[in-house]
């Protein structure tokens, strides 16, 4: 818009030294013209030789990390840039990589951000646009540089090790009587090495006495695997009306608990948590997620298990819209006698309590962690479904806003007792 404007200035002035001959105008017009050249020229040559690389650290992160990104700008002419601003257009929240560098010929501008990942989700990682041009802006000049890549931010997993680990309930024995590839506490034998047998199953006591080489026979472990059901009801959950997450693009030492701003990102915490202790400790982890997209990963103990989890729990969202009581009888199929289930909600309707009940009742060990919603803004008080859930026999994990997940996870309200007070409260 400025180049039209002394355009359109310039043909006024040729055409009135045209008419009145005043020589004045004439050196007016002559100078707008090397203005609008000079200025032309140099917003061409303002980013040619110009190139800009990214390189991120990772493409994965967990809430509460930072992200190392380095930037780098090569000037390959001759000729200084006298200014180059670089537009960064990353999703990622509060990604500062956006400035302006000066860059001397065939030199290179380098700086490093550090950015805290304080969102779990997918992000993009651009694109960059440059701008330059020349010193009166007529004619600016954009270069865009496409999107390099993205970044998974996963949600934090806390040390809860003192979560009590669920067993079981089976009958007629402490373990189930068939044979399985896993290595368990449960050692039902020893038989003769057979090709393809893995080395950490050999028996060496046994090897040593009988002169040859054998490996160990395992049980199914009895104790149970592990479901956790994730309570994604758009209805149920709440943002906090009181943000504690600072809003600072540089990385910050904070507990994990300053960058959770909603029930929603509790519950998922809490899920994370629980799947990274289950799963360490050898147990089979499935996941039930109930979003609008309904989402089940069956339990396994492989590696790639937890990734699986976290890769679901990083893009999840509190947008579902079926209650956590029929999602419990709906999937109760899942949940048999070798089963626990462990439920992570804010909801403070009671209708989820009676179907743990009915599921308890089928001998299935149930416990809940409930997120409170009153401790994070207006809504119900959850003093009736807690009272209802412990007069199950459920055990119950409360957590406030602001509170220490691990220490939360390991104090438990899990008796009748305790439903007769929290009820007469």
């Amino acid at each position: 818009m400025p180049a039209v404007k002394l355009i359109l200035l310039l043909l006024v002035a040729i055409a009135f030294a045209q008419a009145s001959e005043w020589r004045v105008v004439d050196h007016l017009a002559l100078a707008m013209l090397a203005l609008l050249i000079a200025a032309y020229v140099w917003s061409r040559l303002s980013l040619r030789g110009i190139a800009i690389t990214r390189e991120t650290a990772t493409d994965r992160a967990q809430v509460g990390q930072s992200l190392s990104e380095r930037i780098e700008v090569r000037n390959a002419g001759r000729l200084g840039k006298l200014w180059l601003e670089v537009n960064d257009y990353s999703t990622l929240p509060n990604h500062g990589v956006s400035r302006v560098v000066h860059v001397g010929g065939r030199r290179t501008a380098r700086w490093q951000v550090e950015t805290a990942c304080v969102r779990r989700g997918r992000f993009r990682l651009g694109p960059l646009v440059l701008r330059s041009g020349d010193p009166f802006d007529l004619f600016p000049s954009r270069l865009n540089v496409p999107a390099t890549g993205g970044l998974t931010v996963y949600p934090a997993a806390v040390d809860v090790r003192n979560f009590p680990l669920p067993s079981g309930v089976l009958s007629g024995g402490s373990a189930l009587e068939r044979h399985n590839p896993f290595v368990t506490p449960s050692v039902a034998g020893i038989r003769d090495y057979a090709p393809g047998d893995a080395f950490n199953r050999i028996s060496w006591t046994a090897t040593a006495r009988v002169g040859r080489m054998m490996v160990k026979e395992f049980d199914l472990d009895p104790t149970a695997d592990v479901w956790l059901v994730l309570d994604l009801e758009g209805s149920v959950h709440r943002p906090a009306t009181r943000p504690r997450m600072p809003n600072r693009p540089g990385p910050v030492s904070l507990p994990i608990e300053a960058w959770l701003d909603s029930t929603e990102e509790y519950a998922v915490t809490v899920a994370a948590s629980l799947a990274r202790h289950f799963l360490e400790r050898g147990r089979n982890v499935g996941l039930i997620a109930t979003g609008a997209h309904h989402e089940v990963i069956p339990a396994d103990r492989s590696d790639r298990q937890y990734v699986k989890i976290l890769e679901s729990l990083a893009v999840v969202r509190a947008d579902g819209h079926l209650p956590l009581g029929e999602v419990l009888l709906a999937e109760g199929r899942r949940f048999t006698r070798q089963s626990s289930v462990i439920v992570v909600t804010p909801s403070v309707d009671e209708a989820w309590a009676t179907a743990l009940a009915e599921i308890v009742a089928r001998r299935v060990r149930v416990s809940a962690v409930l997120v409170e919603p009153e401790t994070f803004g207006p809504a119900p008080s959850s003093i009736l479904v807690v009272g209802n859930v412990l007069a199950a026999g459920v055990g119950v994990h409360l957590i406030k806003y602001g509170d220490d997940i691990a220490a939360a996870l390991s104090a438990s309200h899990g008796t009748a007792a305790s439903a007769s007070k929290v009820n007469r409260g």
